[in-house]
């Protein structure tokens, strides 16, 4: 494939707001892929060669990869998605760690800074990750003026706009005077999603917390925890800005003990 195709293909993905991650990643299933021409054979025997190599989880994301770029050249309509997606095994999704209220106290109880205003912004961002389930790429883009009439405007993945609810604790922290990031440096720049990711290691690991946590881990966080305190999946899924609902049931991970006391009401006697 033509290294210019590429190009043009990766600036249309910038347009639609696509993340970093994502837009590599594409960029190099394509070169895998290897053809300019994209039709319903051709991608059948890509797949089909992949099958043995990689996870289905790669071959899914190849898929994507590819049916995102057959939608940029217009051509989506005509080719048999569902017969090729129905090559890809399914696997039951593995456990991913969350983290609950008690981890949250632990997080914010650390301080990996010498100064007292970063110690205080770097537990604000945790804070708007686990009640909010922002996406860090998205967090990183809120506004002082992005919240307006007690919704938070979010500018989402796919270039997708959605209104995110905020408890009253952390609306006090918007200035609707200000057009500025909400999130800043010691410098008054924009903060970098690298940054708070090594940060929420630092302080997983000051905390002696025994689990992986990620920025992402905290909408996983906010599913799972909305969802066992009684939570309608619209709700969470008006939150994390998902289109199906499946993909919400997805983000939903409770631990093996709870879901083992769950499953043991099966030979444990009322009362």
């Amino acid at each position: 494939m033509k290294s210019n195709w590429i190009k043009t293909y990766t600036k249309w993905l910038k347009r639609k707001n696509f993340s970093f991650e994502t837009i590599k990643k594409y960029s190099r299933i394509l070169i895998q892929y290897g053809k300019e021409e994209i039709n319903t054979n051709s991608i059948t025997n890509f797949i089909r060669e992949n099958l043995t190599k990689c996870e289905p989880a790669t071959v899914r994301s190849k898929r994507n990869a590819l049916s995102s770029y057959s939608k940029f050249l217009k051509k989506y309509a005509k080719i048999e998605w569902w017969n090729i997606s129905k090559l890809i095994p399914t696997v039951q999704k593995k456990f991913f760690p969350t983290a609950n209220y008690d981890d949250l106290e632990k997080l914010k109880n650390t301080n990996t800074k010498t100064d007292k205003i970063t110690n205080e912004r770097n537990n604000l961002i945790i804070e708007f990750l686990f009640y909010t389930g922002l996406r860090v790429s998205e967090l990183i883009n809120v506004r002082h003026c992005d919240y307006q009439g007690g919704l938070l405007k979010i500018l989402g993945k796919g270039n997708k706009v959605r209104f995110v609810l905020l408890p009253e604790f952390l609306i006090k922290y918007f200035d609707p005077c200000s057009k500025s990031c909400l999130f800043l440096t010691r410098n008054g720049k924009k903060i970098d999603k690298g940054q708070i990711r090594k940060n929420i290691v630092r302080k997983t690991k000051q905390a002696g917390i025994e689990k992986v946590i990620s920025p992402h881990t905290f909408r996983r966080s906010l599913a799972t925890n909305l969802y066992n305190l009684g939570g309608k999946l619209e709700t969470i899924q008006k939150q994390l800005g998902h289109n199906n609902i499946q993909t919400t049931l997805d983000y939903i991970h409770n631990d093996h003990q709870t879901l083992y006391t769950d499953y043991s009401k099966l030979w444990i006697p009322k009362k």
